[in-house]
């Protein structure tokens, strides 16, 4: 079913990479290069560990320092980048097909001869502290995190994928060389590769640059699964000119066709912009600029929130509003109909349609759904899912999921 979509071949090496090559008619390529190692297996004293690996691979290997690391990939003249979320850990670099071997060696690089020199330790511990104080000035950003330490007891999304101050502070280079060395192994390792190049010959250049990573035993404790918390708490930020109201609500055990019910229900609900919330706060009453709902299907966050920011005078008539349209949702007095399957089907496929086109979203898209054990075309399968989905389906997963929040009042003071 893949192959009406895209030309891909999927290869496991001897060391545990799993190596996914898409071929597309298209003068760029994009490698991704993922770790199933994020936020959600670090322990508390680990907090922020993952981030802070992410940023020092780019700081010194053995064959290179930070310097020459960053003006060779910037010499590939495309784009490179790398992020950490709670699942994964991904380095990515798109450029011109005839920079793919280059930006290949030098990830290879990084990934397997990271050196963490000490005075680079240091000088990123700064940035690192700018970040998150930099989050913690970000109204939004500060109210989400917020919201999720009230959601939890011991889930791991009670902390950022940042980490704590604390921790950022106290982090040695021997703890994060050991933590490195002990989980990027390659057989936690996805590597997904677009480009025009024929499958055989990016084979032959990943086993050529990654053949010597040597595999390690996978030791990782059980995540906490924790259903979130239901309680209203206001707490209290200065100098701040708008209130934030979150509502957040976990889906755990729900099927896949009823968490397809929910991405309906979460588009009409606040992810469009002609959305249920959009209309009501925005629109009818004029009093919030920001408002959305969205949600995380991953494996072992399921989480979905409301999010809007208003003024201090209007928090209660907006928590009234947001409450009333929930209400009149599992009450059937808003029409969820055909009509809103129909247009989410669309909204699905123009998704895909756009992630088909762009190399780099292909290859990130890939790399997580190997990540997560899916299947590559798994949007077929929700594609034809979402054939059997119906009005009343969306309503049940309404009352099911839209009960009972962590609701969160952001206020100055």
């Amino acid at each position: 079913m893949t192959r009406q979509y895209f030309d891909m071949k999927e290869v496991l090496l001897e060391n545990g990479i799993q190596l996914v090559t898409i071929k597309k008619d298209s003068k760029l390529a994009s490698i991704h290069v993922g770790i199933k190692m994020g936020a959600l297996w670090e322990k508390l004293n680990e907090k922020g560990i993952c981030h802070f690996i992410e940023h020092m691979l780019f700081k010194g290997t053995k064959n290179r320092d930070n310097n020459q690391i960053n003006q060779q990939l910037e010499e590939r003249a495309g784009s490179y980048n790398a992020y950490t979320d709670y699942t994964s850990t991904v380095f990515t670099v798109t450029a011109l097909a005839e920079e793919l071997e280059a930006s290949t060696e030098i990830i290879a690089d990084m990934m397997m001869r990271a050196t963490f020199p000490e005075d680079e330790i240091e000088r990123e511990r700064g940035v690192i502290l700018a970040e998150y104080k930099t989050s913690m000035d970000d109204v939004e950003q500060y109210s989400f995190q917020k919201a999720h330490e009230l959601a939890f007891n011991k889930s791991p999304l009670r902390y950022d994928v940042i980490g704590t101050e604390d921790n950022i502070k106290a982090f040695t280079k021997e703890q994060l060389k050991q933590f490195y060395q002990k989980h990027y192994i390659p057989n936690r390792c996805v590597i997904s590769i677009v480009s025009p190049m024929e499958h055989e010959t990016i084979e032959a250049m990943i086993k050529q640059y990654f053949g010597d990573w040597k595999q390690g035993a996978i030791d990782l404790a059980d995540i906490v699964i924790e259903k979130h918390l239901s309680l209203q708490k206001t707490t209290y930020k200065k100098h701040i000119e708008q209130s934030t109201l979150i509502y957040l609500y976990t889906f755990h055990g729900l099927s896949r066709m009823e968490e397809l019910a929910l991405e309906i229900l979460n588009h009409k609900l606040g992810e469009s912009a002609n959305s249920i919330l959009f209309r009501a706060l925005r629109e009818e009453k004029g009093i919030a600029y920001d408002v959305y709902s969205e949600m995380d299907a991953t494996e072992y966050i399921k989480v979905l929130t409301i999010y809007t920011s208003v003024g201090e005078e209007d928090v209660f008539e907006a928590k009234s509003i947001i409450e009333g349209c929930i209400h009149k949702i599992k009450t059937r007095e808003i029409c969820l109909d055909e009509k809103n399957i129909q247009l989410m089907k669309r909204v699905i496929k123009t998704a895909v349609a756009s992630m088909l086109e762009d190399s780099s979203e292909l290859a990130n898209y890939v790399v997580h759904q190997k990540l997560a054990g899916k299947k590559i075309d798994g949007f077929v399968d929700d594609l034809a899912a979402m054939e059997k989905i119906h009005a009343e389906d969306i309503y049940q997963v309404a009352e099911t999921v839209l009960k009972k929040p962590m609701m969160h009042i952001l206020m100055s003071g």
